[in-house]
């Protein structure tokens, strides 16, 4: 009898104890378990199990490419928050489905062929569920799970790589255009130096080369100075000097510089009065760019209608031509930086694909707006600004249209370690009826200004041995004590907010911007009766004049350190 309960206990603890590894390998296998405790002759052990595979899990949950696994059929029995992303689908709604319904038409048979063969890397199209498409790379590999075998599917984003490409390739031809318009002017300048060395007396072949000479040096510096613009535009680090202008004398000014010189095209201009409140010089610009592209884009022949009218609230300026027109991939684009039409070689006037840019920048900054429109290639374009109407203001003109100041004569020191530079800005001040005394070096251009104290000195601000910062700053602290005044002017290539303010704290009275316009050095030279004037130093020159001297006259050459504007 002992024998039958003993024997029914062994039974009945043995059916639980097998009931108890059911349960264990149940809860191992759906996941329950992390890690068993086994007691052995070292102690305590953990055998982890869900815990090992729980890094890899959270590695393909945020990986930034959609991940699935699918059936040899195609359903898709996993995917990551990733992939449901891509398609636009929540994550419980895409398991269980097929993956063909995500791929784009076209490409589902190279799909299939990939899903066939379990392996391999194509480009396709997914058709994401709220009507985007988007370029793709399908990377398919094969592993067997439980002897089933599964297809694992990464899907990668290319949107941001075909941007990136895209941005590359428009600076990589911004660059080529950049070097051709460039060169083109730098070899008209180069034979018309050759020409002055053989003129031998011919008069009129040496006007004609140094005309040459001015247009193209020009044309340089206003290169150089849309790049500049571009990125202060672009940055936000631009300010306006804003004010009442006579929109309709502006246009018509504009306009006649371009009628004066394209007799090729065919001009209609028709203007109304108008006035706007705005700055000068940025909103000749706007006018500028917009002309120049439509005469750049306008075949020999063709013509250019320029019309002004006032529309309720609003000026509307609108710019129209009849030539190459504006294909409709590239008309949404129009605006963005490098972005240009296709160029034939005979086109002699050239562009870097950022004067548009500028134009709606500036626009915007004149609480205005500019869009374009075309009918498509050969069927030209209508470029059309609309800015707020103002009330009429003061006389027409801009401190650029003022007469030439009279001749006074100052002495005049230049420190500049370029040679040739000093050279031609020597003898332009001595035509001018200036005395001029020279330094190459910044220890001896210091020397110079202590015993000579001229009444202006250009101080190249990268010199050799003592640069022009430290000689202004030496100088204001030993004229301070003197009480000797001398008007310190920056010669330098740069034009940046932080450049005009590294030029202030050092004592430089005015910011003079590489290549000098000559117009603007003799207004900055005869602007008041003394340019030892302390007045000069804290207010810059008077209201008539000060503009010139604002950074935002930059393409004219002279910006002034100490204006009030925060230039």
């Amino acid at each position: 009898m002992g024998d039958e309960v003993s024997t029914e206990e062994q039974i009945r603890s043995l059916t639980e104890r097998l009931n108890e590894a059911e349960e264990t390998l149940r809860a191992v296998r759906s996941g329950e378990i992390d890690a068993f405790i086994v007691q052995g002759p070292r102690g305590e052990q953990i055998f982890a199990l869900r815990s090992a595979e729980q890094p890899y899990r959270n590695l393909v949950e945020d990986m930034l490419e959609g991940a699935a696994i699918l059936t040899l059929e195609g359903d898709i029995a996993y995917c990551n928050k990733r992939f449901a992303e891509l398609v636009s689908v929540p994550l419980e709604d895409v398991v269980g489905g097929s993956m063909e319904r995500f791929i784009a038409g076209t490409d589902r048979p190279l799909y299939r062929s990939l899903l066939t063969a379990g392996s391999g890397k194509r480009r396709a199209r997914l058709a994401a569920a709220d009507g985007r498409t988007i370029d793709v790379l399908l990377s398919f590999t094969t592993s067997m799970a439980d002897e089933v075998e599964r297809r694992n599917l990464i899907v990668t984003d290319l949107s941001e790589l075909l941007v990136a490409q895209q941005q590359s390739q428009a600076k990589d031809e911004f660059m080529a255009m950049l070097a051709h318009e460039l060169r083109n002017p730098l070899s008209a300048i180069t034979a018309a130096v050759q020409v002055l060395e053989t003129a031998k007396g011919r008069e009129s072949a040496a006007a004609r080369a140094r005309f040459i000479i001015g247009r193209q040096a020009k044309h340089l510096s206003r290169l150089v100075d849309d790049l500049l613009d571009v990125g202060r535009v672009v940055t936000g680090k631009i300010a306006l000097d804003r004010r009442a202008i006579d929109f309709c004398d502006l246009v018509r000014r504009t306009a006649a510089v371009f009628t004066d010189r394209e007799a090729e095209h065919l001009f209609s201009v028709n203007v109304v009065p108008a006035w706007i409140d705005g700055d000068t010089v940025r909103i000749e610009q706007i006018v500028s760019n917009i002309i120049g592209n439509a005469v750049k884009y306008t075949p020999v022949g063709g013509k250019v209608t320029i019309s002004l009218t006032v529309e309720g609230a609003e000026v509307v300026l609108r710019v129209e031509d009849d030539g190459f027109g504006i294909t409709p991939d590239l008309l949404p684009h129009i605006f963005d930086l490098f972005v240009q039409g296709v160029r034939t070689l005979d086109r002699s006037q050239g562009g870097l694909g950022i004067g548009l840019t500028l134009v709606r920048r500036l626009v915007e900054l004149h609480n205005g707006s500019v869009s374009v429109s075309s009918d498509g290639a050969n069927c030209g374009s209508l470029f059309t600004v609309r800015l707020p109407k103002v009330a009429a203001g003061g006389a027409p003109g801009t401190a650029g249209d003022a007469p030439r100041a009279r001749s006074c004569q100052r002495r005049v020191l230049i420190i500049e370690d370029n040679r040739d530079a000093r050279e031609m800005f020597r003898m332009m001040l001595e035509l001018d009826g200036h005395q001029v005394i020279e330094a190459e070096e910044g220890f001896a251009g210091l020397r110079l200004l202590r015993a000579e104290s001229p009444d202006v000195a250009f101080i190249d601000v990268g010199l050799p041995g003592l640069d022009g910062y430290e000689i202004a700053r030496r100088f204001r602290c030993e004229a301070a004590a003197n009480e000797r005044r001398v008007l310190l002017v920056a010669l330098t290539g740069y034009g940046t907010p932080d450049a005009l303010e590294r030029s202030r704290r050092a004592g430089f009275d005015h910011h003079l911007i590489k290549p000098v316009n000559p117009e603007a050095l003799y207004r900055l030279l005869n602007a008041e009766d003394s340019p030892k004037s302390r007045t000069l130093a804290a207010t810059g020159v008077a209201a008539p004049e000060r503009r010139l001297y604002n950074e935002r006259l930059s393409w004219c050459g002279v910006e002034q350190s100490g204006s009030s504007s925060g230039s």
